[in-house]
């Protein structure tokens, strides 16, 4: 049998019962050998079968068993290497009470593997993907050793197949009937008209690639590769994050098309910023909620703030956006980027100050004034400014102006440069007014390093900034990123640029829920009880509302996670102090291992809401620095 299938070891004893060490045993010479457990959905033959795999395909696979150990030291070896492991075979069906498995190849389980999981085989066409449309839309006979039938729906089908487009982007297409002309080796699909397109697809290449396997069946016919894909990711809001739709084909279109009513500018501008994240000039790994944190956080706060440990790429992670968006090297002042030094103690650092003896204003030597200036002229462009480092001097003493006009409306974001009474002495005071705006079109982003050399942020900074902490992504998944095959020249050329309507883009009109609110209410009370000055302010309420209104279009079924984002982000960050001032409110019992505490019954009470995992996490590494240190940051 030709047909490929993806499997794991098979844990059942010959008595049907499911243990650790099943399905691992020796043959009648002693040899160790063991049974997969077939995982391909359509399947169903084999789905209840134990297929073996004899020790000379063991030996294939490069397993090597040490004679001279025990027969329960080689079994012990033999599952150790089983462990991780997912395996695509075919399968010798001759001797239909034994069947066995050859031309094995193994892959290491991702990270995401569940053992519930079953897997969809999508065939990779590697023709031209404008030759594969033309063939499509006339509906040619197109052959491929699998086609994968899937649905959401029991009155419908929905087929997938994959190819790539002109710049090696792997495109899924979707919804399209899939019809059995010519045996079992070729399909036809039925032709797309307007009430029957056929749906375009961009894999997402995010954090997540290494979840499917690839193989590309036998070495005498390569033509096409088969991706093994978990069927979940295939299926209702899954299908959104695992590719994003974008285009859609029809009998009347000669080519992909976009379609006004699936382009969403922010899943155009994720998939960009992946590719730009992934690209040969930055190679950076980043969990995909992070990128989605981070892009919603700067489109919905004028302040966002990357945390994290020194060295894991921020600074380089805030240019990429900026080249995501458009921002190239001819446009340098549209991506201005200010490094924080310790010996600030004011704005006039910042901003720069009025010269007196010379009757000059002189900004300072960051270029902010000149940037501030610049963007106002240019409301139809988007323009970055970056902080780097801002905790290495006290935040409060050289950003006060700014945390006191963030939050106001766009036309009453005024910063006082000098006094009104000195405008008329100063010679440029023509190009340097007395009070400068903050146009809407503009976004501060910081990062900053948590540790010792650093200063805390106020309450009144955490109030009014989105203060994300980027995940640290396995280093060993270097290994498996997709780079793009672009160079750098070309990556500048293609790179779409989003104008300023982006920031404003809202794909949803959410309002806080009774329960939502009730909660936050709650968690407020909880926190002011314990620590007088610490709340959750009616500034927060509007942030997280705004801030859900901003996610993209595919995380709006996410909005529990999402939610659980800003209470980790907004209030639990506020949540410092020693022992004695939290253990109302957080703290760990050692005999049951659990983390108790009111914050931990109000988390409890509202599961419905959501899971909370995140803060969970947050309120577990401040538990470990109360245990550690005796006062949590």
């Amino acid at each position: 049998m030709n047909q490929l299938f993806i499997g794991v070891w098979n844990h059942k004893e010959k008595d049907g019962t499911i243990s650790d060490e099943g399905g691992v045993f020796t043959d009648k010479n002693k040899n160790v050998m063991f049974n997969l457990q077939v995982l391909n959905s359509l399947d169903k033959e084999y789905r209840d079968k134990q297929i073996h795999v004899f020790p000379n395909e063991l030996a294939k696979m490069g397993f090597q068993d040490n004679y001279y150990d025990d027969e329960d030291t080689r079994k012990l070896t033999l599952r150790h290497y089983l462990n991780d492991k997912i395996f695509i075979f075919k399968i010798d069906d001759r001797e239909f009470d034994n069947p066995h498995a050859y031309d094995i190849r193994t892959h290491i389980r991702n990270s995401d593997f569940s053992v519930n999981d079953t897997f969809e085989e999508v065939p990779i066409f590697f023709d031209d993907s404008k030759k594969l449309s033309d063939k499509l839309l006339i509906g040619e006979t197109i052959r491929s050793r699998a086609v994968n039938l899937i649905s959401d729906k029991k009155d419908s089908i929905s087929s997938f197949m994959i190819s790539k487009d002109e710049n090696s982007n792997l495109i899924l297409l979707e919804d399209v009937t899939a019809i059995n002309t010519d045996g079992i080796e070729s399909v036809q699909y039925q032709k797309p008209d307007d009430n029957n397109p056929i749906t375009i697809r961009k894999i997402t290449n995010n954090s997540q690639m290494d979840n499917y396997y690839y193989d590309n069946g036998d070495s005498s016919d390569i033509r096409h590769n088969i991706m093994f894909i978990p069927t979940r990711y295939l299926k209702g809001d899954q299908l959104d994050n695992f590719a994003t739709r974008y285009s859609l084909l029809t009998e009347s279109k000669d080519n992909m098309v976009e379609n006004s009513k699936v382009q969403d500018p922010d899943l155009l501008f994720l998939d960009q910023f992946n590719n730009v994240l992934r690209s040969s000039k930055y190679q950076l790994l980043l969990d995909q909620d992070d990128i989605v944190k981070l892009h919603t956080s700067i489109k919905s706060n004028l302040l966002t703030i990357l945390a994290g440990l020194s060295g894991t790429g921020k600074s380089r992670i805030i240019r990429a956006y900026a080249e995501a968006l458009g921002i190239d090297k001819n446009s340098e002042n549209r991506f201005k980027f200010i490094s924080v030094k310790p010996s600030w103690q004011d704005d006039s650092d910042l901003l720069g100050f009025a010269d007196t003896i010379s009757n000059n204003y002189r900004p300072s030597d960051t270029g902010l004034v000149d940037t501030l200036i610049d963007a106002k002229k240019n409301s139809d462009q988007i323009y970055l400014i970056v902080l780097d480092e801002m905790n290495l001097s006290r935040i409060e003493y050289y950003f006060s102006q700014f945390l006191s006009v963030l939050e106001r409306d766009s036309d009453e974001r005024y910063l006082t440069l000098y006094s009104d009474y000195l405008e008329a002495r100063l010679y440029n005071s023509s190009t340097y007014h007395a009070r400068i705006m903050i146009p809407e079109n503009v976004r501060f982003i910081g990062t900053m390093n948590i540790d010792e050399s650093t200063f805390e942020l106020s309450d009144k900074l955490i109030d009014r900034a989105n203060i994300i902490e980027l995940n640290t992504v396995p280093f060993y998944e270097i290994e498996n990123m997709k780079l793009e095959n672009l160079k750098q020249k070309q990556e500048e050329k293609n790179w779409h640029k989003f104008p300023v309507s982006l920031l404003n883009h809202s794909a949803h009109d959410i309002k806080l829920s009774t329960t939502q609110l009730n909660f936050l209410w709650e968690l407020h009370e909880a926190l002011n009880h314990e620590l007088p000055n610490i709340g959750v302010s009616w500034r927060n309420v509007k942030f997280i509302e705004k801030f859900l209104n901003r996610l993209p279009s595919n995380y709006f079924k996410k909005i529990d996670e999402a939610f659980d984002w800003q209470v980790s982000e907004r209030i639990l960050t506020k949540l410092r102090g020693t022992d004695t001032m939290l253990s109302n409110l957080i703290s760990y019992n050692e005999k049951d291992h659990k983390l108790n505490g009111k914050i931990i019954e109000i988390l409890d009470k509202y599961a419905d809401l959501s899971q909370f995992e995140v803060s969970r996490k947050v309120l577990q590494v401040k538990v470990r620095e109360l245990v550690v240190n005796g006062y949590a940051r």
